[in-house]
Protein backbone atom coordinates (compact mmCIF):
# COMPACT_ATOMS: atom_id res chain seq x y z
CA UNK A 1 0.00 0.00 0.00
CA UNK A 2 1.59 3.41 -0.71
CA UNK A 3 1.23 5.88 1.75
CA UNK A 4 0.24 9.52 0.55
CA UNK A 5 2.01 12.28 1.97
CA UNK A 6 1.11 15.99 1.54
CA UNK A 7 3.65 17.92 -0.82
CA UNK A 8 5.68 20.42 0.85
CA UNK A 9 3.79 23.46 -0.38
CA UNK A 10 0.57 22.28 0.84
CA UNK A 11 2.66 21.76 4.55
CA UNK A 12 3.82 25.26 4.43
CA UNK A 13 0.73 26.44 3.26
CA UNK A 14 -1.36 24.61 6.00
CA UNK A 15 0.85 25.23 8.88
CA UNK A 16 0.96 29.23 8.09
CA UNK A 17 -2.91 29.04 7.63
CA UNK A 18 -3.04 27.52 10.83
CA UNK A 19 -1.07 30.12 12.38
CA UNK A 20 -3.18 32.60 11.37
CA UNK A 21 -6.48 31.64 12.88
CA UNK A 22 -4.56 30.48 15.67
CA UNK A 23 -3.55 34.30 16.05
CA UNK A 24 0.46 33.72 15.96
CA UNK A 25 -0.05 36.12 12.80
CA UNK A 26 -2.62 39.20 13.15
CA UNK A 27 -3.66 40.99 10.55
CA UNK A 28 -1.17 43.11 9.03
CA UNK A 29 1.33 41.39 10.37
CA UNK A 30 4.52 40.93 8.20
CA UNK A 31 5.43 37.11 7.69
CA UNK A 32 8.60 35.74 7.54
CA UNK A 33 10.51 36.77 4.31
CA UNK A 34 10.94 33.62 1.44
CA UNK A 35 14.22 32.91 2.58
CA UNK A 36 13.33 32.44 6.01
CA UNK A 37 10.58 30.45 5.26
CA UNK A 38 13.10 27.74 3.26
CA UNK A 39 15.16 27.74 6.49
CA UNK A 40 12.14 27.07 8.86
CA UNK A 41 10.97 24.29 6.79
CA UNK A 42 13.72 22.97 5.36
CA UNK A 43 13.12 23.41 1.72
CA UNK A 44 13.78 25.20 -1.28
CA UNK A 45 12.43 28.59 -3.33
CA UNK A 46 9.80 27.22 -5.02
CA UNK A 47 7.51 25.37 -2.48
CA UNK A 48 7.54 28.18 -0.21
CA UNK A 49 6.46 30.51 -3.32
CA UNK A 50 3.87 27.95 -4.10
CA UNK A 51 2.51 28.29 -0.49
CA UNK A 52 2.60 31.91 -0.48
CA UNK A 53 0.34 32.13 -4.15
CA UNK A 54 -2.03 29.72 -3.06
CA UNK A 55 -2.48 31.42 0.82
CA UNK A 56 -2.45 35.10 -1.25
CA UNK A 57 -5.20 33.44 -4.07
CA UNK A 58 -7.02 32.39 -1.14
CA UNK A 59 -6.74 35.97 -0.08
CA UNK A 60 -5.53 35.27 3.32
CA UNK A 61 -2.59 37.14 2.80
CA UNK A 62 -1.39 40.00 0.53
CA UNK A 63 2.00 40.29 -0.96
CA UNK A 64 3.87 44.09 -1.77
CA UNK A 65 6.48 44.20 -4.25
CA UNK A 66 9.92 44.87 -2.01
CA UNK A 67 8.33 44.65 0.99
CA UNK A 68 7.18 41.07 1.67
CA UNK A 69 3.86 39.32 2.65
CA UNK A 70 1.07 40.38 5.14
CA UNK A 71 -1.94 39.48 6.50
CA UNK A 72 -5.44 39.94 5.24
CA UNK A 73 -8.75 41.27 7.25
CA UNK A 74 -10.22 37.16 7.36
CA UNK A 75 -12.71 37.45 9.74
CA UNK A 76 -15.85 36.69 8.69
CA UNK A 77 -19.53 38.78 8.10
CA UNK A 78 -21.49 38.65 10.93
CA UNK A 79 -24.76 37.04 10.35
CA UNK A 80 -26.95 40.21 9.87
CA UNK A 81 -24.64 43.10 9.33
CA UNK A 82 -20.85 44.19 8.90
CA UNK A 83 -19.25 47.27 9.04
CA UNK A 84 -16.12 47.71 7.15
CA UNK A 85 -13.31 49.79 9.29
CA UNK A 86 -10.10 51.40 7.99
CA UNK A 87 -8.37 48.30 8.48
CA UNK A 88 -10.87 46.23 6.12
CA UNK A 89 -11.37 48.97 3.90
CA UNK A 90 -7.32 49.49 3.21
CA UNK A 91 -6.11 45.66 3.57
CA UNK A 92 -4.73 45.85 0.46
CA UNK A 93 -2.64 49.44 0.67
CA UNK A 94 -1.51 48.52 4.18
CA UNK A 95 1.95 49.43 3.22
CA UNK A 96 1.05 53.14 2.68
CA UNK A 97 -0.78 53.38 6.06
CA UNK A 98 0.90 54.88 9.40
CA UNK A 99 -0.44 55.89 12.91
CA UNK A 100 1.27 58.52 14.77
CA UNK A 101 0.31 58.88 18.57
CA UNK A 102 0.35 62.30 19.79
CA UNK A 103 -0.75 61.93 23.24
CA UNK A 104 -0.68 59.27 25.97
CA UNK A 105 -1.79 59.87 29.60
CA UNK A 106 -3.79 58.63 32.54
CA UNK A 107 -6.86 61.07 33.26
CA UNK A 108 -9.86 60.56 35.35
CA UNK A 109 -13.16 61.28 33.95
CA UNK A 110 -16.77 60.17 35.40
CA UNK A 111 -18.41 60.36 31.85
CA UNK A 112 -15.80 57.71 30.15
CA UNK A 113 -15.44 55.93 33.40
CA UNK A 114 -18.97 54.95 33.62
CA UNK A 115 -19.17 53.97 30.13
CA UNK A 116 -16.91 51.58 30.68
CA UNK A 117 -18.08 49.70 33.24
CA UNK A 118 -15.73 51.79 35.91
CA UNK A 119 -15.76 53.00 39.15
CA UNK A 120 -15.67 57.13 38.24
CA UNK A 121 -12.66 58.12 39.45
CA UNK A 122 -10.99 55.41 38.07
CA UNK A 123 -7.73 56.85 36.31
CA UNK A 124 -8.15 55.18 32.11
CA UNK A 125 -5.64 55.59 29.23
CA UNK A 126 -6.34 58.54 27.03
CA UNK A 127 -4.59 58.05 23.88
CA UNK A 128 -4.89 60.49 20.90
CA UNK A 129 -3.70 59.68 17.48
CA UNK A 130 -3.22 60.56 13.84
CA UNK A 131 -4.24 57.54 10.92
CA UNK A 132 -2.44 58.62 7.50
CA UNK A 133 -2.87 57.16 4.26
CA UNK A 134 0.02 58.15 1.93
CA UNK A 135 1.50 60.54 4.30
CA UNK A 136 -1.91 62.52 4.39
CA UNK A 137 -4.32 62.27 7.58
CA UNK A 138 -7.52 60.37 7.59
CA UNK A 139 -8.47 59.73 11.00
CA UNK A 140 -8.32 61.73 14.10
CA UNK A 141 -8.85 59.25 16.93
CA UNK A 142 -9.28 59.60 20.55
CA UNK A 143 -9.25 56.66 22.86
CA UNK A 144 -10.78 56.25 26.08
CA UNK A 145 -9.53 52.59 27.53
CA UNK A 146 -9.87 50.58 30.47
CA UNK A 147 -6.43 50.29 32.20
CA UNK A 148 -5.75 46.74 31.79
CA UNK A 149 -2.23 47.59 30.09
CA UNK A 150 -0.02 50.82 31.40
CA UNK A 151 0.33 53.78 30.22
CA UNK A 152 3.92 52.83 29.10
CA UNK A 153 3.18 50.07 27.38
CA UNK A 154 1.35 52.53 25.08
CA UNK A 155 4.58 54.92 25.28
CA UNK A 156 6.67 52.03 24.05
CA UNK A 157 4.04 51.61 21.01
CA UNK A 158 3.45 54.32 20.09
CA UNK A 159 2.96 53.83 15.79
CA UNK A 160 1.17 50.24 16.55
CA UNK A 161 -2.10 49.67 13.84
CA UNK A 162 -4.67 49.25 16.65
CA UNK A 163 -5.58 49.05 19.85
CA UNK A 164 -7.46 46.10 19.40
CA UNK A 165 -4.17 44.33 18.42
CA UNK A 166 -1.95 45.81 21.79
CA UNK A 167 -4.61 44.31 24.17
CA UNK A 168 -4.04 40.93 22.30
CA UNK A 169 -0.61 40.84 22.55
CA UNK A 170 -0.27 42.38 26.16
CA UNK A 171 -3.11 40.83 27.59
CA UNK A 172 -4.66 38.22 25.45
CA UNK A 173 -8.08 39.85 25.39
CA UNK A 174 -10.11 39.51 22.50
CA UNK A 175 -12.70 41.84 20.68
CA UNK A 176 -15.58 40.32 20.29
CA UNK A 177 -18.25 42.77 19.90
CA UNK A 178 -18.05 46.58 18.41
CA UNK A 179 -20.69 48.80 18.50
CA UNK A 180 -20.62 52.14 16.37
CA UNK A 181 -22.44 55.28 16.52
CA UNK A 182 -21.87 57.27 13.18
CA UNK A 183 -22.97 60.84 12.53
CA UNK A 184 -22.23 63.80 10.04
CA UNK A 185 -20.64 67.32 11.83
CA UNK A 186 -18.79 70.34 10.89
CA UNK A 187 -15.17 69.64 11.84
CA UNK A 188 -14.26 71.81 15.14
CA UNK A 189 -10.94 74.28 13.77
CA UNK A 190 -8.73 71.55 15.96
CA UNK A 191 -10.02 68.72 14.62
CA UNK A 192 -9.48 70.40 11.05
CA UNK A 193 -6.11 71.47 11.50
CA UNK A 194 -5.25 67.68 12.64
CA UNK A 195 -7.07 65.95 9.11
CA UNK A 196 -5.55 68.91 6.82
CA UNK A 197 -8.87 70.68 5.97
CA UNK A 198 -10.80 73.47 5.67
CA UNK A 199 -12.43 74.54 8.95
CA UNK A 200 -16.03 74.19 9.09
CA UNK A 201 -15.86 70.97 6.55
CA UNK A 202 -18.25 68.19 7.29
CA UNK A 203 -16.55 65.25 8.56
CA UNK A 204 -17.92 61.73 9.45
CA UNK A 205 -17.64 61.18 13.37
CA UNK A 206 -17.56 57.87 15.08
CA UNK A 207 -18.25 56.62 18.40
CA UNK A 208 -16.99 53.25 18.86
CA UNK A 209 -17.03 50.72 21.83
CA UNK A 210 -15.25 47.59 22.02
CA UNK A 211 -16.15 44.68 23.71
CA UNK A 212 -14.42 41.51 25.45
CA UNK A 213 -16.22 38.38 26.61
CA UNK A 214 -19.08 39.04 29.25
CA UNK A 215 -19.89 42.33 27.15
CA UNK A 216 -16.97 44.20 29.18
CA UNK A 217 -15.97 47.23 27.63
CA UNK A 218 -12.64 47.73 26.21
CA UNK A 219 -12.32 50.94 24.62
CA UNK A 220 -14.18 54.14 23.60
CA UNK A 221 -12.85 55.58 20.35
CA UNK A 222 -14.36 58.95 19.06
CA UNK A 223 -13.17 59.34 15.61
CA UNK A 224 -13.13 61.95 12.57
CA UNK A 225 -12.93 60.69 9.06
CA UNK A 226 -11.46 63.16 6.04
CA UNK A 227 -14.54 61.32 4.12
CA UNK A 228 -12.56 62.69 0.56
CA UNK A 229 -11.13 58.93 0.29
CA UNK A 230 -12.83 56.99 2.61
CA UNK A 231 -16.68 55.88 2.60
CA UNK A 232 -18.64 53.48 5.24
CA UNK A 233 -19.70 50.52 4.08
CA UNK A 234 -22.37 48.40 5.82
CA UNK A 235 -22.96 44.82 4.92
CA UNK A 236 -26.86 43.03 5.78
CA UNK A 237 -27.69 39.44 5.23
CA UNK A 238 -31.12 38.17 6.04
Amino acid sequence: MTIQTKPAYQKIYDTIKQEIAEGKYLVGDILPSEAELEKIFKVSRTPVRNALKQLENDKIIHRVQGKGSFVSNQQPKQTWTSMSGFRNHYSNDWEKISVRTIEIKEVVNPHFAKLLKLEEDTEIIYLKRIRYLNNQPMFFLEHYIRPVISSEVYQENTAISSVQQLLKEQSNIDIVEVEDEIEAVIATPYIAGALQIPDTTAVLKGTRISYAENKVPMDLNIFYINTDNWKYYSYFRY
